[in-house]
């Protein structure tokens, strides 16, 4: 991979021969492209495996993803959904292959250095799911005014339901609305807390598997 420096007005898009130039958090990448006739090897099998889950998981909630991921995102110049990948892959999967899935506690759905949830719970609530946390007592003003981030994934539906600007964090718990028909459905929960969109945000915390 090459990377043309210089002004913007030398830049360019597109295939000339095996190469293809394109752009990329403002940069202009060059990469060469070719046909591979050889058979892959398992490592290529199972690294193909591993990334197709983790992208499959992923894809119903990048929004909340390009969130969680933002400001890691820019620090290393990669878009946040490439983040979450690598993170992802390197430390929520299990299973051999090809029989590789998520390991659901362990995934990460945002990275950051605000406080994270101390002690949180998920339960069954008549319109939806209560999240809930608690305060510790040294908490400061800035942290009260943090805003929940919650995320609900349905492994049987393969779909994620997602708040990205919760109640404040003082408040120590918040209600998650559910549709009625998804309330029996299995459940993985994960809660964190941002700042303000765009900016900082906590790690994220397994809340829990609901039935």
């Amino acid at each position: 991979m090459g990377i043309l420096n210089g002004n913007r007005s030398y830049r360019c898009t597109g295939k000339i021969g095996n190469l293809v130039s394109y752009e990329i958090l403002d940069k202009n990448v060059v990469r060469m492209v070719g046909v591979n006739n050889k058979p892959p090897s398992i490592k290529q099998l199972i690294c193909r495996r591993e990334m197709a889950v983790v992208i499959r998981f992923l894809y119903p909630f990048t929004e909340f993803i390009n969130a969680g991921f933002m400001l890691k995102a820019r620090a290393a110049a990669k878009y946040p959904h490439n983040i979450a990948v690598s993170y992802n892959k390197l430390n929520a999967l299990k299973g051999l292959y090809p029989d590789i899935e998520m390991d659901y506690p362990k995934v990460m759905v945002s990275q950051g250095s605000l406080t994270v949830a101390v002690n949180p719970k998920v339960e069954l609530a008549p319109k939806g799911l209560m999240f809930s946390w608690a305060n510790e007592p040294g908490i400061t003003p800035s942290e009260k005014g943090h805003r929940v981030m919650i995320l609900v994934y349905f492994p049987k539906l393969k779909i994620g339901l997602y708040s990205i600007d919760g109640v404040r964090r003082i408040e120590g718990a918040d209600l998650f609305e559910l549709p009625a028909k998804l309330k029996k459905a299995r459940m993985e929960t994960y809660i964190s807390f941002i700042a303000t969109p765009g900016c900082d945000v906590a790690n994220s915390v397994y809340a829990g598997r609901i039935n």
